[in-house]
């Protein structure tokens, strides 16, 4: 297999593999196809345990992406660990019932097939190539084989051609677009008006024992997260290539040795003079195009000016009206032909007639700029930066190995790694399970500063990677278990809460009345004038409205449509707390003929994969029906 991938190092299905490092790696664990690992498993499809080990990598991937979607760290209370490994565990049933249905069916990927995608990885290359020996260091680190690993990618693209047959099957009729795009186009005449909850909080007051009772029966809003402290070492190259001192006369060693390295780009400036003669012209038209070039080069070494005879005679559009002038060009810009010509004149030279692609050319250098070589004070940093950045990598991967082995034999001290290795024992902020700042904003630290192993038994952490030649190690520092909040820290929390409560309460008895007041007959204007409102009609309401609060557009388009001459109103719940009294009072269905063809095409687009999310997901249900799934308590 290594062999095959060897030989087609360029492969082009990169989108499909996507994830195929950060996640699966992670995500089922290296036996969980193939038995053994001696978890007990938390679920059970067909016969293929799932491992409390997979449903807990892939908890830890859910999270990481969640930190990267929130800057870093997850709003508390807003996932919670139980739901989402709920959800992970879901997701692992799914794609196993898929790929036992993939292989039932007699579905394959080729040697050929999988070598071009896994050779199209770009972790598994060095120089923008695939590299064999980087691709067997690359899954050593996840602690896979080679081997399990085309396997594991077989397998989820066996799963991916089970879901693809389905799911680009279906299609969808221009009827089926029409009637969309009817429904999408239609606009309503509504009237509204909102009463502020604001209207009612200095109408309330809250008692002292409400404070406490509320406080008590609702302790668990209050409580203090588990949180703590850690102490790390951090091992980084740029800190170790800072530290190193570069002589003078390694760098000029250096700076000569790469001296070319250091050259400007050359550019020229150039006018030319064109007789067009392309590959399509005849033998006999280009002969009389060359001609004509030689003659116009002679008038030129006769002594007339280069830009008023281009002007006059050049059959280039572009440059002809500014007297052939190009402006300045580099290499790799011109037809060959013109740029070797170009390049090889000195300033204010004039060539001869030179053929390209595009017919017969006249040249002249009008100035030169560029192709020196910058000097040594000018690229010193970078020629020491260079070397210390090299000597340090070989320093790094040295101390990364006595790192892990120091922090592993004294499992209950970071001290003796860090007097070994000059390294200063940092410390960070006390941070929980959702994370921090700084270094406690890495989903890796978080997870391994609240591992049983680091946690409970006091150990060191093993060597965590977070990027390219960065490691840490971790102990806890200091640990807070999960506190109450005193009540007299959060009483004047616990009274906002409580009067709020209250006013939307009155906010919604007195928007009730006012509705029943509406649809008793009286008019919505003077009730509105009432409470000093103002009625607000709105005609040829649109969904993609952006002046009308988006809440009261969408129950605008999801209430009745009224019989002629009527109306039908609702209440309305703002997100804020407020009341939003709505009343529709006609519905204008759209025309679908009068859409531009982007727009009918977008609907399309959305209509079919609406359809394809429904396929894949009925075909999933399918499976799971039909599977022996057991999922333990």
């Amino acid at each position: 297999m290594l062999q095959i991938i060897r030989d087609r190092a360029q492969g082009v299905f990169a989108w499909i593999i996507v994830g195929l490092i950060t996640i699966p790696f992670a995500l089922w664990g290296i036996n969980s196809y193939f038995g053994g690992g001696g978890d007990d498993g938390v679920a059970e499809v067909d016969g293929v345990k799932i491992s409390p080990r997979e449903v807990q990598s892939a908890y830890q991937q859910q999270r990481d992406r969640l930190q990267q979607m929130f800057g870093g760290k997850i709003p508390e209370n807003l996932f919670s660990e139980e739901m989402m490994k709920a959800q992970v565990l879901q997701q692992l049933i799914e794609k196993e019932v898929l790929i036992q249905a993939a292989v039932e069916n007699g579905l394959r990927i080729g040697d050929g097939q999988l070598a071009n995608i896994i050779t199209s990885i770009d972790a598994f290359a060095v120089d923008g190539r695939f590299d064999a020996e980087q691709y067997e260091r690359v899954l050593a680190r996840q602690g896979m084989s080679p081997r399990l690993f085309e396997q594991r990618v077989r397998r989820d693209l066996m799963a991916s051609q089970l879901t693809d047959a389905i799911v680009n099957s279906e299609f969808t009729l221009p009827s089926e677009v029409d009637a969309h795009l009817r429904l999408q186009q239609q606009h309503r005449d509504i009237g509204y008006m909102v009463l502020p909850v604001s209207r009612f909080e200095d109408e309330v007051t809250v008692a002292a024992e409400e404070l406490r009772a509320y406080y008590e029966e609702n302790s668990r809003r209050y409580m203090e997260p588990e949180q703590v402290k850690i102490d790390y070492l951090e091992l980084k190259t740029d800190d170790i290539a800072t530290a190193m001192e570069v002589s003078d006369e390694e760098l000029r060693l250096r700076y000569e040795a790469q001296k070319l390295n250091f050259r400007t780009p050359e550019e020229r400036q150039a006018r030319h003079l064109l007789i067009q003669a392309d590959s399509s012209a005849s033998v006999e038209e280009r002969a009389a195009a060359r001609l004509k070039a030689e003659e116009l080069l002679q008038r030129l070494n006769s002594g007339e000016d280069f830009a008023t005879l281009a002007q006059a005679e050049s059959q280039d559009p572009g440059s002809a009206r500014k007297g052939g002038d190009l402006g300045f060009f580099g290499k790799g810009v011109m037809d060959p032909a013109f740029e070797q010509a170009a390049f090889a004149l000195k300033k204010g030279a004039l060539s001869g007639v030179v053929e390209s692609a595009f017919g017969f050319h006249i040249i002249k250098v009008e100035a030169i700029k560029g192709g020196e070589s910058k000097p040594y004070e000018q690229v010193v940093v970078e020629l020491k930066r260079e070397i210390q950045q090299e000597r340090a990598a070989e320093i790094y991967f040295d101390k990364a190995e006595q790192l892990a082995n120091f922090t592993y034999e004294q499992p209950d001290t970071l001290s003796v790694a860090a007097e070994q290795l000059a390294l200063e024992i940092k410390s960070s902020d006390y941070f929980s399970r959702s994370g921090g700042a700084g270094i406690s904003s890495d989903g890796k630290i978080v997870t391994a500063a609240f591992s049983e192993d680091v946690l409970a038994r006091g150990n060191n952490s093993a060597p965590i990677e977070l990027g390219n030649d960065h490691l840490v190690v971790l102990r806890i520092k200091q640990h807070q278990p999960e506190a109450l909040r005193p009540f007299e820290a959060v009483s004047a929390q616990i009274e906002a809460t409580l009067k709020r409560e209250k006013a939307m309460a009155r906010a919604q008895e007195t928007a009730t009345n006012l509705l029943a007041k509406l649809q008793a007959g009286e008019t919505p204007e003077s009730l509105a004038a009432s409470w000093q409102l103002e009625w607000q009609r709105q005609s040829g309401l649109q969904r993609d409205n952006k002046v009308v609060t988006s809440a009261i557009v969408q129950t605008a388009f999801r209430m009745p449509h009224p019989a002629e001459g009527t109306s039908h109103s609702e209440l309305l719940t703002l997100a804020s707390g407020d009341q939003a009294l709505v009343a529709i009072y006609a519905v204008h269905s759209g025309d679908s003929s009068a859409v531009t063809a982007n727009i009918r095409s977008d609907a399309a687009q959305r209509l079919e994969r609406a359809a394809n999310n429904g396929a894949e997901q009925a075909l999933i249900a399918a499976l799971r029906q039909r599977a022996e799934i057991t999922i333990k308590q």
